[in-house]
């Protein structure tokens, strides 16, 4: 049956060029055909090398990563809050005030040295015991005050000054010490009537400058005050029991002289505020 070999050839041929990879399938083929003289099994030897089995890869044991040790974080130290310091409870402000003025201001005992109202503030001045309202003017310096005070002109009439010449000086020592407000005060009471050879008569011409001065003032908007009314006499003298000498106040008197200063000092303050 030389068909048949035939058949059984051609399919030998095919196990060995496709043994390598069809080598399982070809004993199939082969049995299929009908030729019982030739076993293609049996007279076919596989050329090709049977397949080395592969080793199945093993698989890597995954290495156990170390656990990250957490990184210490630092805690952050809480912020110092500052504790606010309490608004201190402001204390009512006091009046200041300064001065211009002669020995009836700056005497030991002096009104003002005796002026103790916690509610006045006393920033400094010029006093000058024997001084004209001249004299005051050339020591007279600005001062940040609230009032000014001018007790001036006692020494003028001594030499024989005219009011007129004492105005215009007060006039300047307002505006040199630039005080918010001004107090004109009138000069002290006065016990000589006949003094030096020009036998000038201080009562009298006491009297007339502390009425020019409550003019003066009026017409520059200033505060008058004469602190000496209560204890004046009528003829413009001192009593007896008021005076060191006839010209200056004992030191009951200028108490007295400064409870009524510190008063015009608040209402003048008073007035210049409102």
């Amino acid at each position: 049956m030389p068909h048949s070999r035939a058949l059984s050839i051609v399919a030998a041929s095919i196990a060995v060029t496709l043994g390598g990879t069809l080598f399982a399938t070809v004993p199939r083929a082969a049995t299929a055909v009908e030729a019982p003289e030739v076993s293609a099994t049996a007279t076919v030897s596989p050329t090709a090398p049977a397949e080395t089995p592969v080793q199945p890869t093993a698989t890597p044991t995954s290495v156990p990563t170390a656990t990250p040790r957490p990184t210490a974080t630092a805690t952050p130290k809480p912020t110092a809050t500052a504790t606010p310091t309490p608004t201190p409870t402001p204390t009512p402000s006091t009046i200041s005030f300064t001065y211009a003025g002669d020995s009836l201001t700056a005497m030991d005992a002096s009104w003002m040295r005796q002026l103790k109202d916690p509610a006045l503030t006393n920033v400094g001045g010029t006093a000058i015991g024997g001084a004209t309202s001249t004299r005051i003017l050339t020591r007279s310096s600005s001062h940040d005050a609230d009032v000014l005070v001018v007790m001036a002109g006692t020494n003028d009439l001594r030499y024989g000054y005219s009011t007129k010449s004492i105005l215009r000086n007060i006039d300047q020592i307002t505006k040199k010490v630039g005080a918010d407000h001004v107090v004109i005060a009138a000069i002290a009471p006065s016990n000589i009537t006949n003094y030096s050879k020009k036998h000038i008569d201080r009562r009298k011409q006491g009297e007339i400058l502390n009425r020019d001065l409550q003019n003066h003032a009026l017409t520059r908007g200033w505060m008058f005050v004469d602190p000496w009314a209560a204890d004046r006499q009528l003829n413009g003298g001192w009593p007896r029991s008021r005076t060191i000498d006839g010209v200056h106040p004992t030191v009951a008197m200028s108490k007295k002289v400064a409870v009524r200063m510190q008063q015009a000092i608040k209402i003048a303050y008073a007035g210049a505020a409102s």
